[in-house]
């Protein structure tokens, strides 16, 4: 039987401060009853970008225990890369990313559609284990910085110490 498939971009708005390094987050809890098995992931910034990592947060004796999805350098070639892991995403996980900015401009930047604004996104590829639909969610956004972390308002503890890093 054939499995249908979809995608599930993650992204913020907000803004990256002059001279400063940001981390721009967010999180969505799947509410759906579906499990999801990803098998690709794709990071998008424009030019401040350095590092872009996707997550599935499951709460685990009132901890979040972090497995990373994928982590990319946003600037490398633009496709979607295979998710190495065979795990799964069920109703009550999160999904969360986190794009690292590095600003060397005199100037705030803004997210926007524009070369002259910054992206963050992290699209997650995903199947569906029996024939229903893929998730009827698209889209996962949050207002970013300076209104939202993961940590505040979003409530993520445990928060993995590579997530800014490519190693």
């Amino acid at each position: 039987m054939p499995k249908l498939a979809g995608v599930l971009l993650l992204g913020t708005a907000g803004y990256i401060r002059p001279l400063s390094v940001e981390h721009m987050e967010t999180a969505c809890t799947i509410d759906e009853d579906k499990v999801l098995h990803p098998f690709a992931f794709r990071t998008h910034t424009h030019q401040l970008g350095k590092v872009v990592a996707g997550y599935r947060v499951r709460l685990e004796n009132g901890r979040n225990e972090w497995t990373l999805l994928g982590k990319k350098n946003p600037q490398d070639p633009q496709m979607f890369y295979p998710i190495e892991k065979n795990l799964t995403v069920r109703q009550g996980d999160q999904l969360a990313a986190r794009c690292t900015m590095e600003s060397h401009l005199y100037t705030t930047t803004f997210i926007g559609a524009t070369n002259k604004d910054e992206m963050c996104n992290f699209l997650f590829e995903a199947v569906v284990s029996t024939q229903s639909e893929p998730l009827s969610k698209k889209y996962c956004f949050t207002s970013g910085p300076p209104n939202y972390y993961w940590n505040n308002p979003g409530n993520l503890n445990n928060i993995p110490d590579g997530a800014s890093s490519l190693n």
